[in-house]
């Protein structure tokens, strides 16, 4: 089946229409119906802090300081490093126990930073995605600047790992002109959206680029609230929410097959809520015809199926 990736709206439109009542007749690897992907945001030590020279300090995270914004907070610190010293070991042991490939959204800075943790990784059964070199929002960040925070962080993903990023999430905000640094980058996909279920593809100057989308609703950051919407308080919100997330997608797949993203960050990762992820995994372990997947697995494999002509980036080498 072709996919008419003209129909969707050129670059700096807006695509309301999607696949409509259409969408693509697929499965995944193996005739997978629902691909589901877990992606460990790891960002620890790439966040602001004066102590490397930055004006103010990260307040991101559940305790709020009395401090002025220009000095160190040692607990708020704490949260960050709780992420590397505990948070992600819990979630790779558990990945290494139930046999289940990740991704990792990477601010590549993080990795020298834990270089034990970084070992580990390159060895691990675990892409990475770029997600910029700090863990720092730039909303008036030049082109340049996009650019070279992109090739910053494959090249030093790659020099530490030996693993080659295909697809980014550069820092939000997201500015009209990403999409286009990422294709000329050489990236394959793009994944700063949250716009579909299913990878599609988009108009990028003229020429068609792989979208993998990623979801903020099946996302720990919830735990915080505020902009990610209704917060999670306990355990089983987020198993339930999983749940039901799993439970509509693998029904609509049906015929089309769907893709489920599920958003983790170390750091938010305490034991009381790795609970609730261990309960997921044992849940969807019961479903015939679900696939956990790389990031970069999902990508391929539908640039191998849907791949117009003149593709940005495809074949991948």
């Amino acid at each position: 089946m072709d996919l008419d990736w003209t129909s969707n709206a050129g670059e700096r439109m807006r695509d309301f229409r999607g696949y409509g009542p259409n969408p693509p007749e697929f499965r995944w690897p193996d005739g997978a119906r629902l691909a589901i992907n877990f992606a460990v945001n790891f960002e620890e030590g790439t966040e602001r802090n004066p102590l490397v020279g930055d004006a103010h300090r990260d307040s991101r995270g559940w305790l709020k300081s009395s401090l002025p914004p220009g000095e160190r907070d040692l607990m708020q610190e704490s949260e960050y490093e709780y992420g590397t010293r505990t948070g992600i070991w819990r979630l790779v042991r558990m990945f290494e126990k139930y046999e289940v490939p990740f991704s990792v959204f990477v601010s590549s800075q993080a990795l020298p930073v834990s270089p034990e943790l970084t070992d580990y990784l390159a060895q691990a059964d675990c892409d990475f995605v770029s997600h910029g070199v700090r863990s720092i929002s730039a909303p008036r960040a030049s082109e340049a600047e996009q650019r070279r925070s992109i090739r910053d962080s494959v090249d030093e993903v790659y020099r530490l790992t030996g693993k080659r990023i295909l697809g980014a999430f550069p820092r939000p905000p997201i500015r009209e002109e990403a999409r286009r640094i990422m294709a000329e980058e050489g990236l394959l996909y793009d994944s700063a959206t949250t716009n579909d279920d299913v990878p599609y593809y988009a108009d990028v100057a003229g020429r068609p680029m792989l979208v993998v989308p990623y979801a903020i609703d099946t996302n720990d950051a919830r735990f915080w609230g505020g902009q990610t919407g209704p917060g999670f308080t306990g355990s089983s919100d987020f198993f339930d929410y999983l749940r039901s997330a799993f439970d509509i997608l693998y029904d609509e797949a049906d015929t089309s097959a769907r893709m489920m993203s599920v958003g983790l960050h170390a750091r938010i990762m305490r034991p009381g809520r790795v609970a609730s992820l261990r309960r997921f995994l044992e849940y969807v372990r019961q479903f015939p015809e679900v696939a956990i997947m790389k990031r970069n697995d999902i990508a391929t494999s539908f640039a191998e199926k849907f791949a117009p002509e003149n593709a940005w980036n495809w074949p991948s080498h």
